[in-house]
């Protein structure tokens, strides 16, 4: 079976290894996460192990009705306010994602915000809930929860109108053009 492209020219044949994880549902974005980046994210997630810290997913989407969400990019929420349970982006946090992204990432979309749940598991809470619809209401937008302890983490999607578990597809750094 051939590898999905978009109209834009966008395939996951560009990279020299994608494999999926998790479910990959038709008629939603499939999420696409660089290796190294997902590296990046899983050792900054070490950092909390018994508070919650995040952050937020940049790059671009590819294809009608973003057929592709690439994830090529983590920023971390630093100026977050942490705590055993709970994560609050302040003012500042979005500040600095702002000056950030016109400064290191020029043209990267917001697709989304990570954050970890340390051994408490891979779900959205109430309030993870309440910061998706809000901050992230698109639906090319995710999260991504990361339980450090458990050593184990998922993407979350909007997906029929509702925020639902999605799987995503791994990829090493694309395959230079010749």
């Amino acid at each position: 079976m051939p590898l999905p492209a978009a109209t834009d020219g966008f395939s996951l044949a560009d990279f020299k290894v994608a494999r999926a994880i998790g479910s990959i549902y038709k008629g939603a974005p499939i999420v696409v996460i660089h290796e190294s980046v997902l590296e990046q994210i899983i050792e900054y997630s070490e950092t909390g192990r018994t508070r919650e810290v995040g952050g937020f997913l940049l790059g671009g989407t590819y294809g009608e009705d973003h057929t592709f969400v690439v994830v090529r990019h983590f920023h971390p929420a630093i100026q977050a306010v942490s705590g055993g349970a709970s994560l609050t982006f302040t003012h500042e946090t979005w500040a600095d994602l702002t000056r950030q992204v016109e400064q290191r990432h020029p043209g990267e979309l917001v697709l989304g915000w990570q954050h970890t749940h340390p051994g408490f598991g891979i779900f959205l809470s109430g309030y993870d809930m309440f910061i998706h619809r809000h901050f992230f209401p698109q639906p090319h937008q995710v999260a991504l929860v990361v339980d450090p302890q458990r050593q184990e983490l998922g993407f979350f999607q909007w997906r029929e109108g509702e925020v639902k578990d999605c799987g995503f597809v791994c990829a090493e750094e694309p395959l230079p053009h010749a």
